[in-house]
């Protein structure tokens, strides 16, 4: 790859605490982790002087709407990551719209920094959902909300189901003619896994050499890598800090889930900092940029099955 051109380095800017207590069917704010986590994160890039997009979810950024400004404030790219923090499955076709609307509009409300690229949740954007929001139509929004890119696929996924896109950035062609970029997540095999190794438990879990090695073989074919991390992977705190007790029976459950979370969240800041230190980095729609600027963004007709 052209020693020039930096890989993309996102984080999914996000409260584990109200996500988890969502998830338990009680809504809660954003806890202060929210805030002192992004800032942390902050002081890391400025440490490595590097640039990075944040994907936000928008009901977390209206609780605490300061750290999603420091984000602006120091340079860095402001992504949308949904409003519910839900895959894309679980919505209707209009109702993934209006998720989607409502988190790009209070971003650039909150900041004034128009909004580029949005990432479904748990990259979920598949070939075929049951309910409507499947990828074509989230696609399709995404493009009708006057967004450049989205990166809410794993490539892996779709070539199991027999669809063979891309595993690079590339434009969809979508079927109404609409064109939108595609910053996919790849994934590998390790054993009988699929993990996605630079990113969230991949970094978390596997071993360094494995994550490096990944980085290298897109490097050595001529790839730039996504990096991604969770906000709440690199906290200093205990995760479970943040859960109140006001929501009762259900914070013992999620305390406990909050000690999966924290496996290896050690050992992800060193190697995290280790890969900052030794590549190049840049916000994807930098990346994306400087794809198009070389001529290097494959146009890629919306597949059928193979």
């Amino acid at each position: 790859m052209n020693s020039r051109m930096p890989h993309a380095l996102t984080i999914d800017a996000e409260d584990w605490s109200a996500v988890m207590c969502a998830y338990a069917g009680r809504e809660i704010p954003a806890s202060p982790q929210f805030g002192s986590t992004i800032h942390h994160l902050l002081d890391l890039l400025d440490e490595h002087q590097v640039r990075a997009t944040f994907f936000v979810v928008a009901k977390h950024a209206a609780d605490a709407p300061e750290p999603i400004r420091a984000i602006v404030a120091c340079g860095h790219e402001l992504a949308s990551h949904g409003w519910a923090h839900a895959k894309a499955k679980t919505f209707a076709a209009a109702a993934y719209r209006e998720d989607l609307h409502r988190n790009v509009q209070t971003l650039q409300d909150l900041t004034g920094q128009r909004i580029f690229g949005h990432r479904a949740p748990f990259f979920s954007v598949t070939p075929a959902d049951t309910k409507g929001a499947e990828a074509a139509g989230a696609l399709e929004a995404a493009a009708d909300e006057g967004l450049e890119y989205d990166s809410s696929i794993a490539t892996l996924l779709w070539h199991r189901l027999g669809y063979s896109i891309p595993d690079q950035p590339f434009v969809f062609k979508l079927p109404s003619g609409a064109t939108l970029v595609e910053f996919p997540i790849p994934a590998r095999k390790v054993g009988p896994l699929t993990v996605r190794l630079i990113g969230g438990r991949g970094i978390r879990l596997a071993p360094a050499s494995v994550c490096l090695g990944h980085l290298r073989d897109l490097e050595q074919a001529g790839l730039p890598a996504m990096m991604y991390v969770h906000s709440y992977e690199i906290a200093r705190d205990r995760l479970a800090a943040g859960v109140p007790r006001s929501i009762g029976r259900h914070r013992l459950a999620i305390a406990a889930a909050a000690c999966g979370f924290e496996v290896g969240r050690g050992r992800m800041v060193r190697l995290v900092r280790r890969m900052l230190a030794d590549h190049r980095w840049a916000p994807a729609h930098d990346v994306i940029a400087r794809l198009r600027d070389e001529s290097r963004l494959l146009t890629f007709e919306w597949p059928r099955p193979a």
